[in-house]
């Protein structure tokens, strides 16, 4: 997954969530046995919104610190198992 100043958290969310299967109520994960590791590329590129804050990094975190985020339509909890992160980032603009 690459991120952009245009990557938004809903798009993270699509993005990781077409990836998994569901494996009971409110578990969801990689098919059985298997792992996922993601792959973020420029992790600093997100745009910071108006209480400077980068929400794609911001789910990212929730879901590293809570093991879950929540299902925008149905407003319910979805817990996330078997799955890493892996990120780069450029150095800032013009240093290189």
């Amino acid at each position: 997954m690459t991120f952009s100043a245009r990557t938004s958290a809903n798009q993270t969310q699509d993005i990781i969530d077409a990836k998994m299967d569901k494996r009971r109520k409110g578990v969801f994960g990689p098919p059985s046995g298997k792992k996922y590791v993601i792959f973020v590329d420029d992790l600093n590129m997100p745009k910071l919104d108006l209480y400077e804050t980068a929400m794609p990094i911001s789910l990212i975190r929730q879901h590293l610190g809570w093991g879950h985020w929540f299902d925008r339509n149905k407003l319910t909890q979805k817990n996330i198992n078997n799955t890493q992160y892996v990120a780069c980032m450029n150095p800032t603009a013009g240093s290189f």
